[in-house]
């Protein structure tokens, strides 16, 4: 399951950059570093996300299966995870997660780690740690460990929440989440919402410390990295299409307005190309870019058919 949340969050990051409509910093935990929301039920059952969660399915469901026996596309409905500074990792998987299932997860715990059962006001969860590595502060510091590395040596998880598991980073965290009844803070309820991602630099940069790296020649040397601060995207149905939405907040006003730039001369240099498919043409056409002082925000609308062209390619 974490794997899955793994994929979902690169997955995100992989589409075309084009997030007014994302989550909100102040609708979510104090100090959150990133949130997710994936909500697989939707993109099954609408017009415009069903090739695109087929190509999911084909290209990572049926490998997780094959590996786990768990059948994703039958079992689970939605993904929401955040991870913030104080509070570590979240994971909350919703859907009809059959007792075969949990069973699984259970004997793959125990058959490649140490596996022991905890109790909290009446409900079960369980730690899983690493047998190789003796284990690590609860709680991951920032400084730099990519996203959801915190519970590469332990983590704690719950199927006591009905239909629903609980995966969490730390013991206090996961006894949180058993209280709320697996309720994470924030609203993924965005009209049509598919994807939402928010995230600050220290996940834009996939963990990287970029200060730490010399800028000497082969060093780390990407600008926009370096002066992103924050980015938002949105993926969401619109008129049988999908709607993509993207917000990149720049430390620096002329960062965001020399990309704004770039990107708007890349769209007119591939309007004169003659060879381009009419669906990247009408992509290109419905891609509209905007900069205000240090925000640069991209949108656009592209046909199910296209995006998973796209992703194939």
């Amino acid at each position: 399951m974490i794997r899955l949340c793994k994929i979902l969050i690169s997955f995100t990051l992989l589409l075309p950059l084009a997030a007014f409509g994302a989550v909100h910093q102040d609708e979510l935990p104090e100090g959150t570093k990133w949130y997710l929301h994936a909500d697989l039920k939707q993109m099954r059952e609408s017009s415009s996300g069903r090739e695109l969660y087929d190509w999911m399915d084909d290209e990572i469901f049926v490998e997780i299966h094959d590996e786990v026996g768990i059948d994703i596309s039958r079992e689970a409905d939605r993904l929401t995870a955040f991870s913030s500074f104080d509070q570590g990792t979240i994971v909350v998987i919703e859907g009809n997660i059959s007792k075969e299932s949990q069973d699984k997860v259970l004997a793959l715990a125990a058959a490649e780690a140490k596996l022991d059962t905890r109790a909290h006001k009446g409900k079960t969860y369980f730690h899983v740690q690493n047998s190789d590595r003796p284990g690590h502060p609860e709680i991951n510091d920032g400084g730099g460990n990519s996203a959801l590395d915190d519970l590469d040596d332990e983590a704690f998880f719950s199927f006591a929440i009905r239909n629903k598991l609980i995966v969490a980073s730390s013991d206090r965290q996961m006894q949180a989440m058993l209280d709320s009844g697996g309720k994470v803070a924030g609203s993924p309820a965005r009209g049509g919402a598919l994807f939402v991602l928010t995230a600050d630099k220290t996940f834009v940069q996939a963990g990287l410390n970029t200060s730490d790296l010399p800028d000497e020649e082969g060093g780390w040397q990407s600008n926009i990295i370096r002066n992103t601060e924050q980015i938002a995207l949105l993926v969401s149905e619109s008129k049988d299409h999908i709607a993509i939405e993207a917000q990149l907040v720049s430390a620096d006003p002329r960062m965001a307005e020399s990309i704004g730039g770039i990107i708007n001369g890349l769209i007119s240099l591939q309007a004169f190309n003659s060879e381009l498919d009419p669906e990247f043409q009408a992509l290109l056409q419905s891609t509209k870019i905007m900069v205000n002082d240090k925000v640069l925000s991209i949108s656009t609308v592209i046909s199910q058919k296209t995006i998973v062209k796209v992703l194939k390619d």
